[in-house]
């Protein structure tokens, strides 16, 4: 159909439909995009050493070489903040790792590859953080205890989140460390990731080390909403206040009970969209609360916004409803019970495009729905964000809050 003979109406609706479709891949996953693309080695770069690289399957396979120094397959493209997953198996006799914000000396292709690296290795050290021809270990030695998280001769799934000087490193859902190194950071800001086939000595091997379902989401161009010091780009009348580690407190005033408390939630002064929102916050026993979006009147956010809940709902074992902690209120329970335990911090990451809503829970995502088929179907496509203050005993508090507008 030509565009010409389109009414105004009809051309617009049309118009957005193609920029919907034309949206980046990540638009489709909470952010998430997979370094591999299963059928060859594009994007990536062998640096240093000769040991070999291979597509089986659906893994990336690395195979020693005798007598070679360390061996480097690595992103094209640099990373500054991000997150990254993988699932690795290595044989026992090789140690490996995964370089991340690495670089080559010299700025040369064949300088010798430095940086962070993820441990990979069956002798405890497994999760900690390495400095590769970087000054050594950066986890502390009082923090790398050796542990029997890594399972020999099976897969194991890493998840690493580098956002400034942070590094966070989990091992099989077990965080193994959390590390805050300023110097790295002025070193190494931004950097490759590598997949490290560690260098063998003569008469030895050959031993192998596989790869499977590395994705990698961006969150350099995340933009912060809370700054930890103000609750400048915000409103309200309620309770809220920052605390000296940066958090954002929300504690109710004695008698304040109930959620119908408009003016006490706190809302953004900016209208969004199209997004993903990442935020992470934690509850006392029983805590209750919600974060909005969407909302076109914060007067009546319940019928002119959108809700996840926030709930308290851990070890429940019971059927899940909306209420349930990250369900989508009069519209979906959670696909399972993610609930962190009281007092530990929670991260929830929603997206919204167009009337497809996705929520990512502790790592987990359990929403994924078309919101045109719903009792929400009518709500604004584009409003404020919100945090509810549901009242006593409800002392919750939130922190890094960051968006990326779609």
């Amino acid at each position: 159909m030509k565009l010409e003979t389109m009414t105004m109406p009809r051309l617009l609706s049309t118009l957005l439909l193609m920029a919907l479709m034309s949206l980046p891949v990540q638009a489709d996953n909470l952010g998430w995009v997979d370094l591999f693309n299963g059928k060859n080695l594009e994007g990536w770069t062998q640096r240093n050493g000769t040991a070999t690289y291979r597509i089986e399957g659906d893994s990336i396979v690395g195979k020693t070489a005798e007598g070679s120094p360390n061996s480097f397959l690595c992103t094209d493209k640099l990373y500054s903040d991000f997150e990254l997953k993988f699932d690795v198996k290595v044989d026992n006799e090789l140690n490996s790792g995964v370089q991340i914000r690495s670089q080559n000396q010299g700025g040369t292709p064949d300088g010798r590859v430095n940086g962070p690296q993820v441990e990979i290795a069956i002798n405890g050290t497994a999760g900690y953080v390495y400095g590769e021809a970087a000054g050594g270990w950066m986890t502390p030695d009082e923090l790398r205890q050796t542990h029997t998280h890594f399972k020999e001769e099976q897969w194991n799934s890493y998840h690493v989140k580098a956002v400034g000087a942070r590094i966070m490193v989990w091992l099989n859902g077990k965080l193994i460390s959390d590390l805050v190194d300023e110097d790295k950071l002025q070193s190494h800001p931004k950097g490759f990731i590598g997949l490290q086939v560690h260098g063998i000595g003569a008469g030895s091997g050959p031993y192998e080390v596989r790869w499977r379902n590395l994705q990698l989401r961006d969150l350099s161009e995340y933009q912060s909403l809370f700054n930890g010091k103000n609750l400048e780009g915000w409103t309200t009348q309620g309770n809220w206040s920052v605390q000296a580690d940066g958090s954002l407190l929300i504690q109710p005033r004695e008698g304040e009970m109930g959620w119908q408390r408009y003016d006490a939630y706190i809302w953004s002064n900016k209208k969004y969209k199209d997004f993903i929102l990442d935020l992470e916050y934690t509850y006392p026993p029983g805590g209750n609360s919600g974060i909005f979006f969407r909302v076109g009147d914060t007067a009546d956010p319940v019928k002119q916004g959108i809700e996840a809940q926030v709930l308290d709902t851990f070890g429940n074992e019971s059927a899940l409803g909306a209420h349930d902690h990250g369900g989508v209120i009069s519209t979906v329970g959670p696909t399972k019970n993610m609930s962190a335990a009281p007092h530990q911090w929670n991260r929830m990451v929603i997206q919204c495009v167009g009337s497809q809503l996705m929520i990512e829970l502790n790592g987990q995502q359990i929403v994924d729905i078309d919101l045109s088929s719903t009792p929400v179907k009518d709500r604004p496509s584009e409003g404020f964000i919100g945090l509810q203050d549901h009242g006593q005993p409800n002392n919750l508090r939130f922190r890094n809050l960051r968006i990326l507008e779609l």
